[in-house]
């Protein structure tokens, strides 16, 4: 990646922490950046069968691009960098479930959600997949994501234009429940939160 790119986009993303209410899971070593919200949508079930609805507590899940885009500079092989990329999701996940368990709020809390088009390897996590309705809002988010994927992406322009001009943009969603099975270990979590 250009440096002079990564340098603005470096100067957008401090701007953009500053006016969001997106906090920092564990600010340099984490690939997940969170924000508290009310889940407007339809009804989500989740792998283990709990429901996500309109006005439920999420934690609403969002990778930090600038920060993989700088773990990823100099990589240029596709398949390392899907690997980096994986890894620091499931490196991440341990540190979100303590984090989500934490939080004063945590009672209320039904689950994490995302929305992403990197969403192949998501099940095997605990995730759920389903498609997200393309409303204005997602149309923008899509082309947004599309823009990430071609900065951080060796091939990236190329990869764009070989890939179908709808790209799938995917909701991923984990209940609260299954990520701290998965994730917290038992003796950090004491009595489940329900």
């Amino acid at each position: 990646m250009n440096a002079g790119i990564l340098l603005l986009w470096g100067v957008w993303d401090a701007l953009y922490q500053r006016c969001t209410r997106l906090r920092y899971v564990e600010k340099g070593k984490n690939i997940f950046r969170i924000v508290l919200l009310r889940y407007r949508g339809e009804t989500l079930v989740t792998s283990d069968r709990q429901t996500i609805c309109s006005g439920d507590l999420i934690v609403k899940l969002h990778i930090h691009n600038y920060f993989f885009a700088n773990m990823c500079r100099g990589v240029k092989d596709e398949t390392r960098l899907v690997l980096l990329l994986r890894r620091h999701i499931v490196q991440s996940l341990p540190e979100l479930a303590r984090c989500l368990y934490a939080m004063p709020e945590a009672k209320e809390v039904k689950g994490i959600v995302g929305t992403t088009m990197l969403h192949k390897g998501a099940e095997p996590l605990g995730f759920t997949v389903s498609d997200v309705p393309m409303n204005l809002f997602f149309r923008y988010k899509r082309w947004y994501l599309r823009l990430m994927l071609r900065l951080i992406h060796p091939d990236g322009k190329e990869r764009l234009q070989k890939w179908d001009h709808t790209m799938p943009l995917k909701r991923v969603y984990m209940s609260k429940e299954e990520l701290f099975r998965r994730y917290l270990p038992a003796e950090e979590s004491g009595e489940p939160i329900r």
